[in-house]
């Protein structure tokens, strides 16, 4: 009874839901016949895609979802017409890709193809007489222009924006924060040219804000390793032993980088002082990520390509597009679309474009023509081709994992730099790059921090038993348990590291080693840098850059000086060259018979009167008067003026002869004792040389001494000890050790001939960007001088040398003394032509006791005749004018 009552209860319902079945399925079958139009059920086929993508990873997954939908759309769009879609599963294998598509080609008659393809890989797909007329798409990865060695055909296009501009934004982050040196992670393509090339476009970026690449961990393709998990783990622990925390995940798969957040924080890489730097292909997944791997990535900063997620179309797409998604994978808990579903979405939708407006018909190169000469309306927004890719004025949205999910803290595109939102971003595009100001909102770093992580410190490495502790010196105090370092070659490094467009946080660690080790030790990363007395040599360049040498070098050999006293007879007198001593002979007689015949001719009767008393009276006051001991008293002013030049001049003369004759005796005693390297090894004599240089080596394998008559030597103060008690007959140094060591021990000189090599440099790891920086510091230093300035503080060289030239070259000359020589001699010709003018003046021409003793000798009779005659012609001039008279042919002088 109740069966049959609900037997009566169902029966309406069952036939209205039968009712509803049928007239719903004839309004669509009417709706499909009033959208179709065609004769039939089979609409017309216009066009063939093919589409090769990696169908088990996440990307694939939403690529698939993508085309499919817009091959939907375009059918529903066209009259009578459908677009047939063969999707295959590459399985994220190239050469499962590359054969899937040329069947593609072959078996479905595909006319395009879309492939997540690299460039390298689709250009070698390219390369198959199946395919090479076939246009093709690439999507998923970054587009990389082609090189020289590498060109794009012609039929292959790139439907995502260029690397270099994701390197910049990367560099930029980067540079903002004024990070110096970070450490690259990233997960290996099955192209090397790519992954090289993504490493070299990123260092050319970086070199933009003055950082490098310290250090970069390569992961093999995740499908590829057989326990990722195990792996991925044991290859952090590298990145434990770093000292810089600046991570940069530069290429990455979505199943691979929540493994390595996963690992890294229970490795402790995700506390206070480190910073990670994610790039698109990992941020524009993150909404699809799942709670607890967005847990373990808290801090993080990266970035993605920015477009308008609020317009109608994009809102219509996400909308089919999360349920379609999750209706085809359930297992997917978060079906949000990602920038790799638009694109795989506007690059079916260009290829569909292209095939409506040639009717059905496919070219490649005409295909190219096109989308070079369009522009599109995409889902990411317009869209136009350049040399085969897409070129938009591409901005980057800068988000900070916190939280749930993340939340954006800046804009960034190449033109504008950072912005704190779009508005801002348009507004402010003329904003300055290079001024520091907060573009960025604030950040939650790893740790829950909001301090910016700063880089660790470089570790140099600074030889502990340096043998001359004038350039490197490494000292410790017991008391308060702390190191000290000093050295000329320290203060050249400190000094070229303030020259450096930016800061350099560096600490000084003791080396107890060779320094061949110590080159090794930067090679192994043990150490960051060495800095000291280093000495750039073949076998160490190997493993290490130098930068431009501060000081250059030689490899010289030290010996006593000659202990006996070579003296010259003649010494005295070649202090100054012949021509000088004439003059000074010839100037001191003129000047003491200036002297002289000034006196008398002013009425000194102290001077005396006959010719031989005069030149011996002469000769005597040159002599006398240097040392005031001359018996006749100078009474004349002019005569005292004549004699104070005459001593000011003296005093300069003996105050250089003084110091020329010093040397000229000082020199001869440094004169090396041996000369000779083959007196050496003949003699089996036995040499010394730092034990811990290059100098040992250089003596066996350069110069050919026996091993046993080399002493190694460890500090500067025993190389006298060696030589006193006969242990050595010679050492041999580098010439910046040599000049310090004869400096402060002058019984020993520098010996010829001496054997070039490198310079004095640091050392820092190979491809290490602070060998150019440094480099061109230490340049700068030299042009100006500082280092010059530096040896002689530091070092305390003196500014002569040992290795001076026969004592001949000492000696001086009349050029040495031109200006004084020429003073006095135009004071005494001043002063003698006062005396000859006053001599006339007073009358003493005819009967003066000049006159009348030249005129008794009938020798100067015309000398009078003359001076006579000038003075009755122009002394009127110059002089009391006299009244001259002619009567009978006779002169007469008539004084008034």
């Amino acid at each position: 009874m109740e069966k049959r009552t609900l037997h009566r209860k169902m029966s309406p319902l069952l036939y209205f839901l039968l009712i509803f079945s049928a007239g719903f399925m004839q309004a669509e079958a009417k709706e499909n016949k009033k959208r179709c139009n065609c004769p039939g059920d089979c609409p017309h086929i216009f066009g063939r895609i093919g589409s090769v993508i990696d169908q088990s990873s996440r990307v694939g997954k939403e690529q698939k979802i993508a085309i499919q939908m817009a091959v939907d759309d375009y059918t529903q769009w066209l009259n009578c017409s459908k677009l047939d879609l063969h999707i295959k599963d590459s399985n994220g294998k190239f050469a499962r890709a590359a054969s899937t598509a040329i069947d593609l080609v072959k078996k479905e008659n595909a006319q395009a193809i879309i492939a997540a393809l690299t460039l390298e890989e689709a250009t070698f797909l390219s390369e198959f007489e199946e395919v090479s007329t076939t246009p093709i798409i690439t999507i998923g990865s970054a587009a990389i222009s082609p090189s020289q060695l590498f060109l794009q055909p012609s039929s292959v296009s790139q439907m995502n924006n260029d690397i270099s501009i994701r390197m910049q934004c990367a560099a930029a982050i980067i540079g903002y924060f004024r990070w110096r040196r970070v450490t690259v992670i990233y997960e290996q393509s099955n192209s090397f040219y790519s992954d090289s090339r993504l490493k070299t476009q990123l260092s050319e970026s970086l070199k933009a804000f003055n950082s490098f690449v310290e250090f970069d961990l390569a992961f093999p393709s995740l499908t590829s390793l057989r326990e990722p998990e195990a792996f991925i783990q044991e290859e952090l622990k590298k990145l434990k032993t770093k000292r810089n925390g600046i991570f940069l995940l530069m290429q990455s798969s979505l199943e691979f980088s929540t493994i390595l957040f996963e690992k890294a924080k229970k490795m402790g890489l995700m506390e206070k002082g480190y910073a990670w730097i994610l790039f698109e292909d990992v941020v524009s997944l993150l909404d699809s990520l799942e709670p607890s791997s967005i847990r373990n990535m808290q801090g993080v900063i990266g970035f993605k390509t920015n477009f308008v997620d609020k317009s109608k179309n994009f809102q219509d797409f996400k909308f089919r597009f999360r349920k379609t998604f999750q209706s085809s994978y359930p297992e997917e808990e978060y079906p949000n679309p990602s920038m790799y579903a638009l694109q795989a979405y506007d690059a079916t939708a260009v290829i569909a474009k292209f095939l409506q407006n040639s009717k059905g018909k496919m070219n490649s190169s005409a295909f190219i023509k096109y989308i070079s000469s369009s522009n599109f309306e995409g889902l990411i927004g317009k869209i136009s081709f350049k040399n085969q890719k897409t070129s938009q004025n591409t901005t980057f949205q800068i988000i900070n994992v916190i939280g749930k999910s993340y939340r954006q803290v800046a804009l960034w595109s190449p033109e504008h730099g950072f912005s704190r939102d779009f508005i801002d971003h348009k507004r402010k595009g003329t904003r300055r790059k290079g001024k520091k100001c907060k573009e960025l909102a604030s950040i939650y770093w790893p740790g829950g921090e909001q301090t910016v992580p700063q880089e660790s410190e470089l570790k140099i490495g600074v030889p502990a038993m340096a043998a001359f502790h004038q350039f490197v010196h490494v000292s410790h105090d017991q008391v308060t348990n702390q190191t000290f370092f000093s050295g000329f070659s320290l203060e050249v490094f400190e000094a070229a590291i303030k020259l450096l467009l930016y800061r350099l946080p560096h600490v000084f660690v003791p080396f107890n080693g060779t320094y061949d080790e110590l080159v090794i030790a930067v090679y192994n990363k043990t150490l960051d840098a060495a800095v000291g007395d280093m000495n750039i040599l073949e076998n160490r360049y190997r493993y290490a850059d130098f930068s431009l040498p501060y000081l250059d070098n030689q490899v010289v050999m030290v010996v006593p000086a000659h202990k006996d006293l070579k003296r010259q007879g003649f010494i005295v007198v070649e202090a100054f060259e012949w021509k000088l001593w004439a003059v000074l002979a010839a100037l001191s007689q003129c000047t003491a018979a200036i002297i002289y015949f000034n006196e008398k001719v002013n009425g000194n009767t102290e001077f005396a009167d006959s010719f031989p008393e005069m030149i011996g009276s002469i000769l005597w006051l040159s002599i006398t008067v240097l040392s005031f001991a001359h018996r006749e008293s100078i009474r004349n002013n002019l005569s005292r003026l004549t004699l104070a030049i005459w001593l000011c001049v003296i005093v300069v003369v003996t105050a250089s002869y003084t110091a020329v004759l010093s040397s000229m005796m000082t020199v001869p005693r440094l004169k090396p004792s041996i000369v000779d390297i083959d007196y050496l090894k003949n003699s089996n004599a036995t040499v010394g040389c730092n034990g811990k240089g290059f100098v040992v080596k250089y003596l066996l394998e350069t110069l050919k001494f026996n091993r046993a008559n080399i002493k190694k030597i460890a500090s500067i103060s025993d190389y006298p000890e060696a030589f006193e008690k006969g242990q050595i007959s010679a050492a041999f140094l580098i010439s910046p050790h040599a000049k310090v060591f004869v400096a402060k021990n002058k019984r020993y000189v520098v010996a010829k001939p001496s054997f070039e090599v490198g310079g004095l440099a640091f050392v820092f790891p190979k491809g290490s960007s602070l060998t150019d920086d440094i480099s061109q510091a230490i340049l700068n230093m030299k042009e100006n001088g500082a280092i010059n300035q530096m040896e002689e503080r530091i070092l305390s060289l003196p500014t002569r040398t040992s290795s001076r030239e026969p004592d001949d070259k000492l000696s001086l000359g009349l050029e040495h003394f031109s200006g004084p020589l020429m003073v006095t001699s135009a004071i005494d010709a001043i002063v003698l032509c006062v005396i000859i003018i006053r001599v006339i003046d007073k009358g003493w021409s005819s009967d003066g006791y000049i006159h009348s003793w030249l005129m008794h000798r009938r020798i100067w009779w015309w000398v009078s005749f003359l001076f006579a005659k000038s003075h009755v012609r122009f002394g009127s001039r110059f002089f009391r004018p006299p009244i001259v008279m002619r009567q009978n042919n006779q002169i007469h002088i008539v004084q008034q």
